[in-house]
């Protein structure tokens, strides 16, 4: 009589190479994506608009311009600066999705520049339970600008 085992053995370990189960294909992953395609765009002096949509007041929906020289990252105009912390490198930017996505958040949705690869809008809740903890990001108007000393 034959037995089954071998057969089956044989036939479980070849399914489980072909699925890999848990993996994310990093290279098909839209962050990533995003990612490469700024890298390769190798832009390191760039200005744009910045505004916020969340619980935080109308002032975070105006529009602010960052100016970015390097790593270094700064608002156009200083008397804004309870919107300080919107003034990042797009690096900063894709940062904080990857930490957000890291962290489990309910809604990481973003949308990426087809070109360019910064996000162009970023959409974030912590918790669907939870009232008025959603932030909005709108990254607008991004262009080359002249580096400073």
């Amino acid at each position: 009589m034959l037995s089954l085992k071998p057969l089956m053995t044989l036939l479980l370990a070849t399914l489980l190479c072909a699925c890999q189960v848990g993996s994310k294909d990093s290279a098909s992953d839209p962050l990533t994506q995003a990612r490469q395609r700024w890298v390769d765009l190798g832009l390191q002096h760039y200005r744009y608009q910045v505004r916020q949509q969340c619980y935080c007041g109308q002032q975070a929906l105006i529009p602010a311009t960052v100016l970015v020289n390097g790593q270094q990252a700064r608002l156009d105009s200083p008397d804004h600066a309870a919107r300080a912390p919107l003034a990042r490198t797009v690096e900063a930017w894709f940062d904080l999705i990857e930490e957000k996505q890291r962290k489990g958040w309910h809604q990481v949705d973003v949308d990426y520049h087809p070109q360019q690869g910064y996000p162009r809008h970023i959409r974030l809740d912590f918790d669907p339970r939870m009232a008025d903890d959603e932030q909005q990001y709108w990254i607008e108007n991004l262009v080359p600008a002249a580096a400073r000393p």
